[in-house]
């Protein structure tokens, strides 16, 4: 099996790194020769930056006595970032970072739940963050190597989520959960919009203004602000 090289010219930028490490996967927006490999699905990461930015301002106002909630902003900063150089040149080299941001936002998740469970003490959060993202750094590498899809990774983490939720239910009123369900819910959507572009349902190659993969990076950003005032709300005191 091997993964399929997008379809650009020899005197194109990222030719000869797509040639010898293409991603695992195609989206349907068509590579450009350019700098900017896919336009609508490069530019669409601008709004982590705002969300980051977000995140910063209301950490500064009315969270400035708890250090953790600032981790959010380098995550979805950084996942923002990696998103943009990934999509901008397109091949695998850039695409390992790419799930590096999602890892770093999955993996800071984990960790503020794994202290509500009592199972991580606080002051071991940040090396068990970045812990768990380098070891799921290098999966993403194995997975590769091995052509087991790497949306996987992600996907374990995801349900991992949603599951500690589950367990601690009984702990938090159904007002707390309200932006979890609201994140959930619009993680669905972003999720909807870039299975129909990966699978050319909805289509067009040439639109570089608007992919259903641009979409997802829209209404996870959205999914994202929910979920900081979720884990925003709680306080994280076991082993501080």
């Amino acid at each position: 099996m091997k993964y399929n090289v997008p379809l650009l010219g020899e005197s194109c930028p990222w030719y000869e790194v797509a040639k010898y490490a293409p991603t695992n996967v195609k989206w349907c927006e068509a590579p450009t020769c350019g700098i900017i490999s896919e336009p609508a699905n490069t530019w669409s990461n601008i709004v982590y930056f705002v969300l980051a930015y977000w995140i910063y301002k209301r950490v500064k106002k009315y969270h400035q006595d708890e250090k953790l909630f600032m981790y959010f902003v380098p995550a979805i900063a950084f996942m923002g970032a990696f998103s943009f150089i990934y999509h901008a040149s397109y091949n695998f080299f850039t695409q390992w970072f790419d799930f590096l941001g999602m890892f770093m936002m999955t993996g800071l998740f984990i960790s503020l739940n794994f202290n509500r469970l009592k199972i991580l003490k606080k002051k071991n959060i940040l090396k068990f963050y970045l812990g768990s993202t380098l070891l799921f750094g290098l999966l993403t590498v194995i997975f590769y190597l091995t052509y087991i899809p790497l949306q996987i990774l992600v996907a374990v983490q995801a349900l991992f989520l949603v599951g500690s939720e589950i367990g601690m239910r009984k702990k938090i009123s159904f007002s707390e959960y309200k932006p979890f369900l609201i994140s959930v819910g619009l993680i669905l959507i972003a999720v909807t919009f870039s299975v129909l572009d990966v699978t050319r349902t909805m289509c067009d190659p040439h639109n570089h203004l608007v992919q259903g993969h641009a979409i997802w990076h829209c209404f996870s950003a959205l999914s994202l602000g929910f979920a900081f005032k979720f884990y925003s709300q709680f306080k994280y005191e076991y082993g501080a």
